[in-house]
């Protein structure tokens, strides 16, 4: 699964569940590194997606340890987080209402 297949599916998680999001869908004009997702629920988390193989570039790997460090909920999804589910239970258990 490519990763435009994987943010069209937490795009659709993400209505499924009432939740607010971000996507940051075009590096120009954003910080190098960011992470593409910032999901707002009963909790914020900030998503990083990868194919399965696809590597984090240093800009990438030094926000996520900038954002864990400061107690946030930092991540990367891969292809295989969706078939196992655990992108869907993230993302329900920050559901609104």
């Amino acid at each position: 699964m490519e990763e435009i297949e994987l943010e069209r599916r937490v795009r659709d998680l993400q209505s499924k569940y009432g939740l607010l999001g971000f996507h940051c869908a075009d590096s120009r004009g954003s910080v190098a590194g960011f992470p593409d997702w910032v999901i707002v629920g009963r909790a914020v988390l900030f998503r990083e997606l990868k194919s399965a193989h696809g590597e984090l570039t240093t800009p990438q790997r030094r926000w996520g340890f900038a954002l864990i460090h400061a107690g946030a909920d930092y991540s990367v999804w891969r292809p295989a987080d969706l078939v196992s589910g655990r992108i869907e239970r993230e993302l329900a258990a920050i559901r609104l209402g």
